[in-house]
Formats: C-alpha cells, structure tokens, sequence
C-alpha cells in the first residue's frame, strides 16, 4: 500500500496506525520465576542443571508475555509511528504503569519532546490520549509496562503456568522439538490474556 511521504497530504487517520515498530528498549530486571521455585517445582536438588533451568526460566517467560501479550516484570516498551498517530494510540504488552516520553522526530533527525500535559493515558492502563492528532516524520512513545518490579507482583496463575512450561520443557530435553506450550500453562493463562476489542 503506498504511504505518501508528506504527512499533510494524509486524509486517512486510519492509515497513520499502519506504519509501526515495537521494540523492547530494556529487559525486565528479574523472572517471575526464580531458579529455586523453578528447581523445587522440578524437583532437582543439585547444581548441575542450574544453567539450563536458568535459561527455560528466560524462555517460558518469553512465551507467556507473548502469547499473553502482557509484560509480566517491569520493563521498558517504544512505539514508534511514521508521519503522524491518532488522538488515541493502544500501547501493546502492557498493563503500562507509565509514560516516559513521546518523542517527535523531524525529517532532519531534530526532536522535540512533548509536553506531558498535552497526553494522558486511560483508566485501563493500555491507551495513550493526546488532545489532538500529532504529525512527524516519525513519533517515538516510550514507556514502561509490566505487573510490577518482584517476582511477586505477578499473578500467581501466571507464574504457576510459566512453572508448568518450564517442567514440559525440561522432561523433553534431548527430544526432536521442542515442548509445546502445555495445555495446563495455556488454562492458567487465559484469563489474563490481552484481548482487544
């Protein structure tokens, strides 16, 4: 579809949602699960398998935020747009604690900051309001989304589906593939899912 590069000749604002990247700036500062849950729910005893718990921990955790689209930890999303958003922008891998910036950037890489008067986000966490349509070559909002900062902070269905991943993974070590989300992990999930509507 052809996107006119001068966003002034936009009639559309519907096609100003189409041009976006999301990226995590930074990563959650802890899992939702820590090695000794993840060991004692196991049921290992020794060090040996520490490293690759270790890393099944990173990647169930990796596997619920997306297929919850939720972040779990505190952790740090931008979204960037191209010309110009709408007076309303849904922030995805949330529930979003808070806004850090939005940033315009002009065709010559100069920026300037919004002013946070000017957005505000709504009651459920998950929606950017500005007083007005903003155009730029491109808008970058940056903020920070997650349950919280501790393990604690998240839902303890989610923690026990993360638990539930990690054993499946484990037992098929060593097998063609890799294990599947378990249909357990998938029940303790849902509820929690990010659903648009």
């Amino acid at each position: 579809m052809y996107i006119p590069r001068d966003p002034f000749l936009m009639r559309d604002p519907l096609m100003v949602t189409r041009n976006r990247l999301l990226t995590r700036v930074s990563a959650p500062a802890s899992e939702p699960v820590t090695l000794t849950e993840a060991k004692t729910y196991l049921r290992v005893d020794d060090t040996n398998s520490d490293d690759l718990i270790t890393d099944l921990i990173v990647a169930a955790r990796m596997v619920a935020e997306s297929w919850l689209r939720r972040s779990l930890i505190t952790q740090s999303w931008q979204l960037a747009y191209d010309y110009g958003i709408p007076d309303c922008v849904w922030l995805p891998m949330g529930p979003v604690n808070s806004i850090t910036s939005v940033v315009l950037v002009n065709r010559d890489t100069t920026t300037v900051t919004l002013d946070p008067s000017a957005y505000w986000l709504s009651a459920a966490q998950n929606t950017l309001m500005f007083d007005s349509m903003q155009i730029a070559f491109q808008i970058q909002i940056t903020y920070a989304a997650g349950y919280g900062s501790s393990a604690t902070d998240v839902p303890k269905p989610v923690k026990q589906g993360i638990l539930s991943h990690i054993g499946a993974m484990f037992d098929s070590r060593g097998e063609d593939g890799t294990a599947a989300l378990p249909e357990q992990a998938v029940a303790l999930y849902l509820p929690f899912r990010e659903v648009r509507l």
